[in-house]
């Protein structure tokens, strides 16, 4: 874990960009990789500082999980209302006759009024 957790810091991002300067679509492979400097601790705090990314971490993965649910939640409702409405098993009439009114469209009013406030402008001085 702590190798992937490496790869995928800032230090070894800057010097992937390094690499792929010019190219349309960066491709890193184990041969520039190992260009790299890379920090390598010892085994025992390689896997302290992994046990504390993970404890950091923990509350945004489970709010990361629990809103990819919700999602997918939302989705399943979604086409299960779609699904109703289009077969007719629900029926939106009445929930249609409740909504708002469209807004009035723009007569110009606003800008005849704002007009009104402004210097004329003297259409023939240089600009």
């Amino acid at each position: 874990m702590f190798v992937m957790w490496l790869l995928n810091c800032v230090s070894t991002f800057r010097q992937a960009l390094q690499d792929a300067i010019g190219a349309t679509v960066p491709h890193v492979n184990v041969s520039t990789i190992r260009n790299y400097s890379l920090a390598m601790p010892e085994r025992a705090e390689q896997e302290s500082i992994v046990k504390h990314i993970d404890l950091e971490t923990r509350s945004i993965e489970a709010a990361m999980d629990r809103l990819e649910r919700e999602i997918e939640l939302l989705r399943e409702y979604r086409t299960r209302l779609v699904a109703d409405v289009v077969t007719g098993k629900l029926d939106v009439r009445e929930a249609a006759a409740r909504l708002p009114d469209e807004p009035a469209p723009d007569t110009g009013e606003d800008a005849a009024e704002l007009s009104d406030q402004t210097e004329p402008v003297d259409e023939e001085a240089p600009v």
